[in-house]
């Protein structure tokens, strides 16, 4: 029996998911949310109880065949059985993550969450180095930019306009004009960057 795998990589290390069960994990979820019975849903999907149970459990294969029976029972798609769990939790570790530079490398960018087309937003952690004075060029209209201080003195330049952020303090403005992120200290300043997309 031809078995597929799944590789997932978690904190660097690689573990075999076998598709029959993602397969059973469906399933059972989709099951559980309509409120079906093992009885209801062999009737649905013309499947006997007992190998509805056994895939439910990643007992069994089930063969392609089975797969379409299921998921024309239940009147889904045929990858909806197959699909992975979204995750409900990620967790982004700053010294995993390569750092993109500016301004001849006093600007360090970490990339922790790219873009989520339902939140529309993204999120930065972004270290700027003693003396780093790193200009911005406007953003597209209704992209709002927010910067959480984490560490450090934090000088923001919009227009003519410098903000002095203390560690802890919070700016939020329109990213469609310039900017520039500034460190007039010297010690790294660490800030954190939520862009927020209205539109493209």
């Amino acid at each position: 029996m031809l078995y597929l795998y799944n590789i997932i990589n978690d904190r660097g290390c690689y573990f075999l998911n076998a598709i029959h069960i993602r397969i059973g994990n469906n399933l059972q979820r989709i099951r559980k949310h309509r409120q079906l019975s093992l009885d209801k849903l062999a009737d649905l999907t013309k499947v006997s109880k007992g190998m509805l149970h056994q895939i439910e459990r990643g007992e069994t294969q089930p063969t392609v065949t089975t797969v379409w029976k299921i998921a024309t029972g239940l009147n889904i798609s045929f990858s909806s059985l197959l699909k992975e769990d979204e995750a409900v939790v990620s967790i982004a570790t700053r010294k995993e993550i390569p750092d993109v530079t500016e301004d001849n490398g006093n600007c360090r960018v970490y990339l922790l969450f790219p873009f989520d087309p339902q939140t529309r937003i993204e999120m930065f952690t972004i270290i700027l180095s003693p003396t780093c004075n790193y200009v911005s060029l406007p953003h597209n209209d209704g992209v709002q930019e927010y910067i959480t201080v984490i560490a450090g003195v934090f000088s923001l330049q919009i227009k003519d306009e410098i903000y002095a952020l203390q560690e802890g303090q919070a700016i939020r403005f329109a990213g469609n004009v310039e900017h520039r992120y500034i460190n007039k200290s010297d010690e790294d300043v660490t800030i954190q960057v939520v862009m927020y997309y209205e539109e493209f």
